[in-house]
């Protein structure tokens, strides 16, 4: 009778220890499922510390360590490749900053160049000016040497610039020549009737 005793209750132990080992694979597989890994792998990690040779508990502890081997290696792949992206972002910046640089450069010097290039023309223009004024004024002190005092002296009585008088004698040339050339010379032989022209 006892050793009936003790056969059952190592059955009933057996059964228990099956059962127990099962549960926490349940629980395990259920947190698992669930993406809440922390709970699974500590789940699997009591039940493998009571029961150490159950299979499923093993074979489920050797996915999980497998799946976060996995995703850690994504992360660094993934982290890897922010960190290129970032340093191809960063030389990409660099060279864009380098060219707004040698064109606000090349901006800068063409704009200095341009400037430089106004400057001197306006020198040259002004040189130019003051070189015709000088002209213009030699030349009038060269025509009030040439005229006698005579004249000089009535055109001030008559309250005429030189140069106005000047311009009076050309003007009225202009007019004689024109009136010269509107009035053609007369035959002095008169014309016979019946014969031409020519």
């Amino acid at each position: 009778m006892r050793i009936l005793i003790i056969l059952f209750f190592c059955l009933v132990s057996g059964a228990c220890f099956s059962q127990s080992a099962q549960a926490y694979f349940n629980t395990s597989a259920n947190h698992y499922v669930a993406k809440r890994d922390k709970e699974a792998l500590q789940s699997v990690n009591d039940g493998l510390s009571r029961y150490p040779s159950d299979p499923k508990l093993q074979a489920l502890k050797e996915k999980m360590e497998k799946e976060k081997q996995e995703q850690e290696k994504k992360e660094q792949e993934e982290q890897k490749k922010e960190e290129q992206e970032k340093k191809e972002k960063e030389e990409q910046q660099k060279k864009e900053q380098e060219q707004k640089e040698k064109e606000k450069k090349e901006q800068e010097e063409k704009q200095k160049q341009d400037q430089e290039k106004k400057d001197q023309d306006k020198k040259d223009q002004e040189k130019k000016e003051q070189e015709k004024k000088d002209q213009e004024e030699k030349q009038k002190k060269d025509e009030e040497k040439k005229m006698p005092p005579s004249v000089r002296e009535k055109l001030e009585q008559m309250k005429i610039s030189p140069e106005k008088a000047e311009m009076l004698l050309e003007a009225m040339r202009n007019q004689e020549k024109q009136y010269l050339q509107q009035n053609k010379r007369k035959a002095t032989k008169p014309k016979e009737k019946g014969k031409p022209d020519w």
